[in-house]
């Protein structure tokens, strides 16, 4: 039997968003998040599924938080409120899902499986000059990133394959987020091995004293480099 690559990509369930991602980039799609209202507004149905044009002005759970609610005291820092792994999953740097998947006992190719998506970031090669006004050439890069939950607690994607432009828009709850892990605390599954997103992200920081996906890329494509 043909041993299969650890890792590989279903890119096969993903041919449909990916043709609505290529008409976001040359701006024949609406909004994505007027998109996504008209997808979810019934609550909880899957990407794709047909909707009566009657719901669509329907309330969106996917966008309950506009913003998250405040601090109760800024300088405590990080509470655990939980309040960002219900928003959006952060993302590893290289090596760090293998740690994870050690820690929960299972090989990296089975966690990946179980748990993870590869998400992307367009990293600008170079800034463009000051009378150029052509976009700047970017260079795409994959990060291994938890899966995002819909309302209905199943996954928003097919785990282990490629996040697209909705994906990456929508508000969704980390997988390994545990709204009790006991004494009414919230918390994480993998909170010893979390992403390094997670685990330099301080909800009270400043945007800019956070890290970015920018950042966190650049070390996957130095990670790249270094192979070859």
């Amino acid at each position: 039997m043909k041993k299969q690559r650890p890792f590989r990509i279903l890119e096969e369930k993903l041919v449909k968003r990916q043709e609505i991602a290529g008409r976001l980039a040359t701006g024949s799609e609406a909004d994505p998040r007027e998109a996504f209202a008209r997808e979810f507004a019934a609550g909880g149905a899957s990407a794709g599924d047909a909707h009566d044009a009657s719901t669509a002005d329907a309330e969106n759970p996917y966008w309950a938080w506009e913003e998250l609610p405040a601090h109760p005291n800024p300088e405590l820092g990080c509470i655990r409120r939980g309040l960002c792994c219900k928003s959006s999953p952060g993302w590893f740097a290289p090596g760090e899902a293998e740690n994870a998947a050690a820690a929960l006992g299972m090989e990296p190719d089975a966690f990946v499986r179980e748990y993870l998506v590869i998400d992307y970031v367009d990293i600008p090669l170079a800034a463009p000059g000051a009378d150029d006004e052509r976009p700047p050439e970017t260079e795409r890069v994959f990060a291994f990133a938890p899966v995002k939950l819909g309302i209905d607690g199943r996954p928003a994607i097919p785990t282990a394959t490629r996040a697209d432009a909705f994906y990456q828009v929508l508000r969704g709850q980390c997988v390994f987020f545990r709204a009790d892990i006991g004494d009414g605390a919230a918390g994480c599954k993998i909170y010893e091995t979390r992403p390094f997103e997670c685990r330099r992200y301080i909800c009270t920081n400043a945007p800019e004293d956070n890290p970015t996906h920018v950042e966190i890329g650049l070390l996957w494509r130095g990670a790249a480099a270094e192979k070859t």
